[in-house]
């Protein structure tokens, strides 16, 4: 397929692969637990952010 830029980023529409899970794949619980974990402090603090900077009504 062909190529379009924007913005001087060229994009490439090409079908996306699908890669089907290994289902014998063991997650280290503690990783997942720590990335969850950071996800909801960054998720709390863009919600401060936005709470503060909301103009009232």
């Amino acid at each position: 397929m062909g190529k379009t830029s924007l913005n001087d980023l060229v994009y490439s529409f090409e079908p996306l692969k699908i890669i089907t899970p290994d289902p014998d794949h063991k997650i280290n619980e503690a990783e997942l637990q720590k990335s969850i974990q950071k996800s909801k402090e960054m998720v709390a603090v863009i919600e401060e952010y936005k709470r503060k900077r909301a103009v009232p009504k």
